[in-house]
């Protein structure tokens, strides 16, 4: 599980502009209602690149909430890791697969 992040959802509390720097720099899509799919990026010990997929949705003016979709996506660059990531997504939301941004992404650590 990524650090932050228990039980697959993780919650922050705050101001708008706390929250907004909280979110990940970008997302693969936004989805209805403004829930948004976002990618976290890790370097691992071993050199390793890790991604987990993750919905974040800002409920009410001070609290963004996520949820993750799936953390299971090493490989030995940053790019593939991404692209297991994205395929997944693309899967998990097919409607949404056209809409999609596709990597590189900007390495966001996750919630934490």
């Amino acid at each position: 599980m990524p650090p932050g992040v228990n039980g697959g959802q993780a919650y922050l509390r705050g101001t708008r502009e706390r929250l907004e720097k909280a979110m990940a720099p970008e997302s693969l899509v936004v989805l209805p209602h403004g829930l948004r799919l976002v990618v976290s990026t890790l370097r691992e010990e071993d050199q390793a690149f890790r991604c987990s997929v993750f919905e974040a949705n800002v409920r009410e003016e001070e609290m963004l909430s996520y949820r993750v979709i799936s953390d299971g996506f090493e490989a030995v660059t940053c790019l593939e890791a991404q692209t297991g990531a994205y395929n997944y997504a693309m899967r998990v939301y097919p409607a949404f697969a056209d809409q999609m941004k596709k990597p590189p992404y900007l390495i966001w650590r996750g919630p934490m």
